[in-house]
């Protein structure tokens, strides 16, 4: 009777267990709410609305990064427009903004990828995670995924 009770207590833990994981891994990931072109040929500016955007983004493209520099990262709000894409708030929508590289035309899947700190600054990275994971209520911004793509046609150039 007590073995019995054990695994119903273990497998009430591990369904519980799993759903926490499955609920944070999935529940605040970078979501693309709005995207404006979805083809181009190189250089076309392309914007992505996004929420949930908390870290610092990267794009891949075709085997091509492109980090900070490359972006321009701005407030959904209008109201926010000027505010410098290193000072949104964490938890504001935002719009990501890029130009096509020049790549051979042709679907590409396009990974926004959402790090946590500074491009290659793993001190910091570190500390904030650590932050964080004291603070349970943000639980579901850190342990979730941290990346979400969308398809991107490339023209020819004209």
């Amino acid at each position: 009777m007590r073995i019995l009770r054990f695994v119903c207590s273990m497998k009430i833990r591990l369904a519980l267990v799993t759903a926490f994981c499955v609920a944070t891994g999935t529940a605040c990931a970078p979501r693309i709410v709005g995207l404006s072109p979805n083809e181009g040929a190189p250089a076309t500016p392309v914007h992505v609305s996004l929420e949930y955007l908390v870290g610092w983004p990267r794009v891949e493209i075709g085997g091509i990064m492109l980090d900070w520099p490359q972006l321009n990262l701005i407030a959904a709000k209008p109201e926010r427009a000027g505010v410098p894409g290193e000072e949104l708030v964490w938890i504001e929508d935002k719009v990501l903004q890029f130009k096509i590289p020049d790549l051979p035309p042709g679907e590409y899947v396009v990974t926004i990828h959402d790090d946590k700190g500074p491009p290659d600054d793993l001190i910091y990275s570190f500390l904030e995670t650590t932050a964080y994971v004291i603070f349970p209520p943000v639980w579901p911004f850190v342990f979730r995924s941290n990346q979400t793509q969308f398809t991107l046609r490339v023209l020819p150039h004209n």
